[in-house]
């Protein structure tokens, strides 16, 4: 028997509709799709570096804009940030 939960198929409706509006009023020339552009790819970065056997590093929003940001010394930087007391 399929069991139809109303608040989850609420749930993905209002995110699907919210990623549509979204979409439709995205331009990239603004300053904040540079934000979103270089949290979005720092998000990945944190995962894949979290993914090997480094040391861990927190994911968070702020994270993650600074690992997009400044790239590769950004995650150094939160490498060493991590490793203090």
């Amino acid at each position: 028997m399929v069991m139809v939960y109303p608040r989850l198929i609420l749930l993905l409706s209002g995110v699907a509709f919210l990623l549509l509006v979204f979409v439709l009023h995205f331009d990239p020339a603004r300053p904040s799709a540079r934000v979103l552009r270089h949290s979005v790819a720092g998000l990945f970065a944190l995962l894949v570096w979290n993914a090997f056997s480094l040391p861990a590093l927190g994911v968070n929003p702020l994270s993650a804009w600074v690992a997009g940001a400044l790239g590769l010394p950004g995650m150094g930087l939160l490498a060493v940030l991590a490793q203090l007391p």
